[in-house]
């Protein structure tokens, strides 16, 4: 959405999230999100300087080069949230989360046969796009946690909104400084499993 729209098509991401929920339905946790897609706009207008009349990059000793742009990135978050309404146990319903992150994103190149100096670092980082900003993040998730402890998921939707800003400053290929705040934002769908870890019951006697 927004700004990251412009410099990325759809991409999907991998989480690892640790949550702690209490007797009164109140969640608190963490969590990071890995960035990863193969689809970034406009590099035929990024890369025209260094390619041929058919779009081929030109390597040393006259080789074409075979480079793969993709995003990659990630956000580091904590959060916190409540469980709605209970269903069968009460450990299970629905779930709303707010979150807090710092997050990244710039454009990774893959480059096969390693005969591209001009897109290889210290020049490539006039090309990644490296944008750090800070996020918010709104997911409802329902939630099922299984009275038998094997079967634990949730699935929902996120909105992840933020402001991010260039740690170049400057791009290459196009000549042009790049200091402005940039408003970006991600509506996504996702699915979890958990493996949970229950707190030990305590265990008594009566005795006559």
């Amino acid at each position: 959405m927004f700004d990251l729209a412009e410099r990325y098509a759809p991409f999907a991401s991998a989480s690892v999230e640790y949550t702690r929920k209490t007797k009164e339905g109140l969640f608190l946790g963490a969590w990071f999100d890995a960035f990863y897609g193969t689809s970034v706009r406009n590099t035929e207008e990024m890369f025209s300087g260094l390619t041929d009349e058919d779009g081929n990059f030109m390597g040393v000793n006259g080789e074409f080069a075979i480079l793969q742009p993709g995003l990659t990135g990630g956000q580091l978050g904590v959060q916190f949230g409540r469980l709605i309404s209970p269903k069968y146990n009460p450990n299970s319903g629905w779930v709303f989360l707010q979150g807090l992150a710092l997050g990244q994103t710039k454009i990774g190149m893959r480059d096969q046969r390693s005969n591209l100096p001009q897109l290889q670092s210290p020049f490539l980082e006039g090309y990644d796009r490296l944008h750090r900003g800070i996020y918010t993040r709104s997911s409802l998730r329902y939630l099922h946690l299984d009275n038998a402890e094997r079967i634990n998921y949730s699935v929902g939707l996120s909105l992840n909104v933020g402001v991010a800003k260039s740690v170049r400053g400057f791009n290459i290929d196009t000549g042009l400084s790049d200091s402005g705040l940039k408003f970006e934002g991600v509506i996504s769908a996702n699915f979890s499993w958990y493996l949970p870890v229950y707190a030990k019951q305590e265990s008594f006697y009566l005795i006559d």
